[in-house]
């Protein structure tokens, strides 16, 4: 089973958060924010590195984003 951590989150930003993605509790939800984020990161790195065009880095960056949460979500359900 993967490490875990606590953190602390404003009640206010944790409240915007669950009203824009509701039925998530609130670990899958921070661990989707955070998926998105990286993803959003991995596209700009590649971007730069690799001179895409931006139809290229946003395809491999939602591809990258669609992997990461689907082992997110993977990892969620193991027992």
């Amino acid at each position: 089973m993967p490490q875990t951590t606590s953190v602390e989150i404003e009640t206010a930003l944790l409240e915007q958060l669950r009203h824009g993605r509701p039925g998530l509790s609130d670990r899958e939800l921070l661990e989707s924010v955070v998926l998105s984020m990286l993803g959003r990161a991995t596209l700009r790195t590649i971007q730069e590195r690799n001179a895409l065009t931006e139809d290229e880095a946003i395809a491999l960056g939602v591809r990258t984003v669609r992997e990461a949460r689907q082992a997110g979500i993977s990892r969620l359900r193991a027992p």
